[in-house]
């Protein structure tokens, strides 16, 4: 069974502590592939130990799960605490996901310097919201060139909530 081989060269890579393998295995325990049944409750275990490794992207998906209660009980300063520790170290999706607690929270100036992180490295998610910052006003001036420029950039990638508004 390709599955049971597959699955078991992942768990041999994990005993190493390989964190890219560890993450994997989460992510696979998340979508319930090669035949595990799917559990978040295990995909966060397993996260958080690739965390304790310093894996950038088990801290974006477990803070993901910490914001949305996913096999972990809800915990938004948690899920802070994950993203900023991504977002510190360049990663963009964790920079959009920062702004987007600040922003819930009315924190706009803050949020916007996020967003503009996350836009700046080409994330569609951090260029739309950069772009609703400027058409709103919130955490910078009002600049409709800027937001449409934004717009257009995370649009031209696909984005669809962009898209949508430039039309």
């Amino acid at each position: 069974n390709d599955d049971a081989e597959e699955l078991a060269r992942l768990r041999r890579h994990v005993e190493n502590e390989v964190p890219e393998a560890i993450v994997f295995l989460g992510i696979a325990y998340a979508l319930g592939r090669y035949g595990l049944v799917k559990s978040d409750k295990k995909a966060a275990k397993i996260y958080r130990r690739a965390v304790e490794l310093g894996d950038v992207e088990a801290m974006v998906f477990l803070g993901e799960f910490y914001e949305h209660g996913s096999g972990v009980k809800l915990d938004k300063k948690k899920a802070e605490r994950l993203y900023r520790m991504a977002a510190d170290r360049g990663d963009a999706v964790a920079q959009n996901n920062v702004g987007i607690l600040l922003y819930s929270e009315q924190r706009f100036e803050e949020a916007f310097r996020y967003y503009a992180l996350s836009a700046d490295q080409g994330y569609t998610g951090g260029e739309s919201n950069l772009a609703c910052c400027y058409r709103d006003g919130r955490g910078t001036e009002v600049d409709l060139g800027k937001a449409r420029y934004w717009f257009q950039r995370a649009a031209a990638k696909g984005h669809d909530k962009a898209i949508e508004l430039l039309e």
